[in-house]
């Protein structure tokens, strides 16, 4: 079978903000895409804690770009997953039929400006045809809980995650071929090629 990862930008904060004249709310939309990936990232790059450079970052903030890509995903694939933000969610919908919603779980999570801490990632799943039932591999759990790698890499993840996504595919290296998509740190095309661990 033909299977995927998709691990792209993920789709920019929005919310609206109280703050104008008589109280009317404005939309504010802040760019992940363009900061960690395009020219809103720092300055000085040479820290080593973002990932490559992309001058069409902002492409990746558009609702047309995730949902394009959603698109494709269900075209070309047998079965893939797709990680993002919880609140990135809704850039995706409406998702195929009998795709799935697994977390993964940050217990050390990068700080952020916000009173809710961002701990918490998604990873949208569509098991091919076949591999769904129990029958067909072993019971897993749709929650995963692991650090992040301290990779000098924005956005990696560590090998532990790439292993769950693998084993919800029911990823058979002897049958099956893995697209990566978003191949950014390598660590993908690293844990396919140790095979099946389960």
């Amino acid at each position: 079978m033909r299977l995927a990862i998709a691990d792209p930008p993920y789709p920019p904060r929005v919310y609206d903000r109280p703050d104008l004249a008589g109280g009317a709310r404005r939309r504010v939309i802040r760019s992940r895409a363009r900061r960690w990936y395009g020219d809103q990232g720092p300055t000085d790059r040479s820290s080593g804690n973002v990932a490559d450079f992309h001058p069409d970052a902002a492409a990746w903030d558009t609702p047309e770009a995730h949902r394009a890509l959603i698109e494709r995903l269900h075209a070309d694939f047998d079965g893939w997953a797709l990680a993002t933000s919880l609140d990135g969610a809704e850039w995706y919908h409406p998702l195929p039929a009998g795709t799935r919603h697994m977390i993964w779980h940050k217990p050390n999570s990068m700080p952020n400006g916000s009173r809710l801490a961002s701990s918490c990632e998604l990873v949208l799943v569509y098991i091919p045809h076949g591999r769904r039932v129990r029958s067909a591999g072993h019971q897993m759990p749709d929650l995963l809980v692991a650090a992040p790698p301290n990779a000098r890499f924005a956005g990696a993840k560590p090998v532990a995650w790439t292993r769950w996504v693998l084993d919800a595919l029911g990823y058979d290296p002897e049958a099956d071929t893995l697209d990566d998509l978003f191949p950014g740190s390598g660590a993908v095309a690293l844990a396919a090629a140790q095979g099946v661990l389960l």
